[in-house]
């Protein structure tokens, strides 16, 4: 009798258990027992079925995976291994399954969440400090409001550190504020004041031209580059960091703000200084919000922005501040406009005291290639920790992404889900690069499907709308709660990008403060900010009172069911097939729009680089004929959107 809750009760792989069937590609072919299968040899080897996971065929995929397992596994020699499943592969498969659907115990330290100083490695020690305060924004007003108010509170001498992957000049903290300033005419007047303002900015390959920079809404370029030139030319330090991989960038979004009166503190999380990013829990797009301009006709703007940032206080500051000056002070040029700055001494490091009642781990993703001298192999400490958090869940996954696209974490997310765990998903519903929009549906897709192929009861999706319209609040958090016990919050996407490509900062949070909680009834201790964070946010998704989301699971079953609406919050299905798209005319199209820019010239060979494609770049070439040049647009599309380095 099988014992594994995937296999048990199914006829024919019951019959196979007790060697009276098999498995047989002409008689079995679409079995419902093929997606079982094929599921339970993903738990093996995430990568043996790697385009459509478990879609209940038995190809030619399957039976490769089925013929590895067999003699890695069982140890048939290669010569005697056929296509059927047979009921060893079948026993020994329900025996591991079974002991992956054990959930784990219910624990309620930091180490069971959090990296410990092995799991870390060389990375950061110790590898989670103790006595920290988090404090969480949910949306741009009030991390903006925040931030003014620390900087208003700098006076000579003191420092700020920012590293952004995008900084609009006129973007204002207190848009609603008659004669508010935007950032950067802030910080000149903190600079003319004496305060030391040091600046890290992505230098994309457009902010770095030798001409004229684009000014390419939802895009960082010309942004960055006159940002950078307005704190230079008024002294300050600022440089264009290009230091990245293939299609990379520099995603980090946080600061470090060292006041002598207020004492140091961080800000890490999802919400850029630029334009778009303010908004609040209404999402009614007052007219106080500083949008982007239409491109090329069209209207990429969004009319919400949900999103969250994070303040902290306390030793976690530290190794915020030293994640930030490992980028700053690395020998290395950082980009073709700027020259290595001076280095930011050890003695500047923030020394503050105990804060609070969180332990809280900064990770990182640093790509590998030898990009930063400082750590040539890279760090993916965003990805263990995600992995560790997730594979602790017992109760409920919630997560909010910009993308959900594939990324290293996806086989976990299935998993969880198979030994019963409710995984809630808020993604966005329209992407917000244009032209690109089938693209987004089509890696969405892919990804939903392969997190519900084990137990799609257990998988619930969501997006954001408007609430009186049905206009898109564009979801941009990076967020996960677990269990009410734990938080990941910071730049790194649900990506391969965000895991394994752009610098990204996150943090990890477990509240040692714990309380008495129910989880679908039953007692179950909770850690406070995270348990209030969570209410808040479902709250506000809800347009309800927070307190009626307590219990996780009980909050759970007041969201709406696919097709439904409840305040904001928009329930669709798990796609049942991935939408078809043209690759090439999609890439045509991408292609066309970049002509359509000034210095085009300029700008083609940054995209088209890689290709070293043999085209000449004259007057009254349509370079959209470009995408019939490259053999596989689709690869070259998912490369540049959702580049998978591998080290």
């Amino acid at each position: 009798m099988l014992t594994c809750a995937l296999f048990a009760g199914d006829p024919l792989l019951e019959a196979i258990a007790e060697d009276r069937d098999r498995i047989s590609r002409t008689r079995h072919r679409t079995d419902p027992a093929v997606r079982k299968v094929q599921t339970a040899l993903l738990d093996r080897d995430p990568d043996c079925l790697p385009r459509f996971g478990a879609d209940g065929d038995y190809g030619d995929e399957t039976a490769g995976a089925v013929a590895r397992f067999k003699i890695e596994v069982l140890g048939v020699p290669p010569a005697e291994v056929i296509d059927d499943v047979g009921p060893q592969t079948v026993l020994k498969l329900d025996e591991m399954r079974a002991a992956s659907e054990r959930p784990p115990a219910e624990t309620v330290v930091p180490e069971d969440w959090l990296l410990t100083d092995a799991e870390m490695g060389p990375f950061r020690s110790p590898a989670f400090s103790r006595d920290s305060l988090v404090l969480f924004f949910v949306d741009g007003e009030a991390y903006y409001e925040t931030l003014a108010t620390r900087l208003d509170g700098l006076t000579s001498g003191d420092r700020v550190l920012f590293a952004g992957w995008r900084f609009s000049p006129e973007q204002m903290l207190r848009p609603a504020a008659t004669g508010s300033p935007g950032i950067l005419d802030r910080l000149l007047k903190l600079r003319a004041d004496g305060v030391v303002v040091r600046a890290l900015l992505y230098g994309s390959a457009f902010s770095t031209l030798p001409v004229r920079r684009p000014r390419i809404p939802t895009l960082p370029s010309k942004d960055n580059f006159d940002f950078r030139t307005g704190l230079v030319d008024a002294g300050a330090q600022a440089v264009l960091d290009a230091r990245v991989g293939e299609f990379g960038s520099h995603h980090q979004k946080c600061a470090v703000v060292q006041g002598a009166v207020e004492g140091p503190c961080a800000f890490v999380g999802g919400i850029d200084v630029c334009l778009d990013r303010w908004d609040n829990a209404a999402h009614i797009d007052p007219p106080v919000r500083q949008r982007e301009p239409d491109f090329l006709g069209k209207k990429i703007t969004q009319p919400g922005w949900h999103d969250v940032q994070c303040a902290v206080f306390g030793p976690a500051v530290q190794q915020v501040w030293q994640a930030l000056v490992d980028r700053w002070n690395d020998p290395t040029r950082p980009s073709r406009i700027d020259a290595a700055p001076p280095p930011i001494p050890s003695s500047e490091a923030p020394g503050p005291p105990a804060a609070g009642t969180q332990a809280v781990q900064v990770l990182r993703t640093l790509t590998c290639k030898g990009v930063y001298s400082f750590l040539p192999g890279g760090e993916f400490t965003v990805t263990a920790s995600y992995r560790k958090a997730i594979r602790r869940a017992r109760h409920y996954i919630y997560i909010e992404d910009q993308y959900l696209w594939p990324s290293p974490v996806v086989d976990d997310l299935r998993d969880a889900a198979a030994r019963g765990v409710q995984v809630v998903l808020v993604t966005a519903r329209d992407f917000d690069a244009p032209g690109l929009g089938d693209v987004h549906k089509a890696l969405r897709a892919e990804t939903l499907q392969r997190i519900a192929s084990a137990a799609p009861g257990n998988v619930h999706c969501f997006h954001l709308e408007q609430a009186a319209t049905t206009l898109q609040v564009y979801v941009h958090a990076k967020l996960m709660i677990v269990d009410d016990q734990y938080v990941a919050a910071g730049s790194a996407n649900l990506n391969f990008r965000s895991h394994t490509t752009d610098s990204e900062l996150q943090l990890a949070v477990f509240d040692t403060e714990l309380a008495d909680g129910t989880m679908g009834g039953v007692p179950h201790r909770v850690g406070v900010s995270v348990r209030d964070l969570r209410t808040q946010i479902w709250g506000e998704h809800l347009n309800e009172d927070p307190s009626l989301h307590e219990d996780a699971l009980v909050g759970l079953s007041r969201m709406p069911t696919a097709g439904g609406k409840t305040g904001h919050l928009v329930g669709f299905p798990v796609p049942a097939q991935v939408p078809a798209v043209d690759w090439r005319e999609t890439l045509r199209e991408l292609l066309r729009s970049l002509q359509a820019m000034e210095n085009w010239q300029f700008l083609a060979p940054l995209v088209l680089g890689p290709l070293a494609l043999p085209l000449e770049l004259v007057p009254g070439l349509d370079l959209g004929t470009a995408a019939d040049l490259i053999p596989d647009p689709e690869d070259f599309l998912r490369r540049l959107l959702n580049p998978n380095t591998v080290c």
